[in-house]
């Protein structure tokens, strides 16, 4: 049975997906066979990751990155798919039929709620996070993840007619994929103390 491609269910700085041609030449000739292994210190929108697990069985794959939010992001659509789709289907259906004037007002409710999330949140409301967190990274201007002094999140709306907010397949098939990966929230040189698996 052929593997799902996999896709990065957000955009992200820096994201590799118009570049996986090119870096697909440069994977090591045996990977998936001698080479079992994969480390992704700085995972972001994870293009390279998703190439490498639609096309690739691997024993042992760790990906991290410093962002906690995105990083929950993945532990969600790993651990609770389906409560995350729930919610992103619901806003989706909400937001997508409005118009502009309705639209921004429920974007900058939405921003307001996920930046007291990140102010006061706990990791009972992971999963509402992570929704807001890909609604938001769907809906705002280009896609772009940046937070003020204080860590809020300050992206304006932006100008998407028909945004693609649940990918319900996409997240499915991403779940499956991630169900052996392990997945750490922090700086690049922990990666060192996780040196079994990689």
């Amino acid at each position: 049975m052929k593997k799902a491609q996999l896709k990065p269910f957000i955009k992200w700085a820096g994201g590799k997906g118009q570049l996986i041609n090119i870096i697909r030449k440069t994977y090591p000739k045996d990977l998936g066979k001698e080479r079992n292994k994969y480390a992704e210190p700085f995972v972001g929108g994870g293009a390279v990751l998703f190439d490498i697990l639609s096309n690739y069985k691997l024993d042992s794959i760790y990906i991290s990155d410093i962002n906690p939010d995105l990083i929950n992001a993945y532990r969600i659509i790993r651990d609770d798919v389906e409560e995350l789709i729930v919610l992103l289907s619901v806003m989706q259906n909400e937001y997508v039929p409005m118009d502009t004037e309705s639209r921004k007002q429920y974007y900058y409710k939405k921003r307001e709620r996920y930046n007291n999330l990140i102010i006061n949140g706990c990791e009972a409301i992971n999963i509402e996070k992570a929704g807001l967190f890909i609604f938001l990274n769907k809906t705002c201007f280009n896609g772009l993840y940046r937070v003020n002094r204080k860590g809020l999140f300050n992206v304006p709306m932006g100008a998407y007619k028909n945004p693609c907010i649940c990918d319900t397949d996409n997240l499915r098939n991403i779940s499956t994929a991630l169900q052996k990966v392990t997945i750490v929230c922090g700086d690049y040189k922990e990666s060192i103390l996780h040196r079994e698996l990689i």
